[in-house]
């Protein structure tokens, strides 16, 4: 059987600022949900969504939702512009990664192929 991944949900604590900051640098854009949603539906070009709801944010251990980006470097730069802390690009394997919170505390990769 195969299986692929549709989406993801994140709890925030501020859903106009996390929408705002998923479509200002990761270039989601927002799609309508079922009335009986809550919260904000984003959605990446391969249909791929990130659901967003305002709840209670867990405790960072460790875990994160990784954004694939064309280029690691230009996208860190605008983070870093906006006044948003961004480790600096490193290598794993071929490819590059950088960490980061969203505005609500949640850890997120950003990630670039090679």
């Amino acid at each position: 059987m195969k299986s692929g991944l549709h989406h993801i949900a994140l709890n925030v604590t501020n859903l106009k600022i996390a929408v705002d900051f998923y479509l200002k640098f990761f270039a989601l854009h927002e799609v309508p949900k079922p009335t009986d949603r809550v919260g904000a539906w984003l959605q990446a070009d391969d249909g791929r969504q990130i659901h967003l709801r305002e709840a209670e944010v867990p405790e960072d251990n460790g875990q994160h939702l990784a954004l694939l980006v064309e280029n690691i470097h230009e996208t860190c730069k605008s983070l870093t512009d906006a006044g948003i802390a961004v480790t600096p690009p490193k290598p794993i394997g071929s490819s590059l990664q950088s960490f980061l919170h969203d505005p609500a505390g949640n850890r997120l990769e950003i990630h670039q192929t090679a």
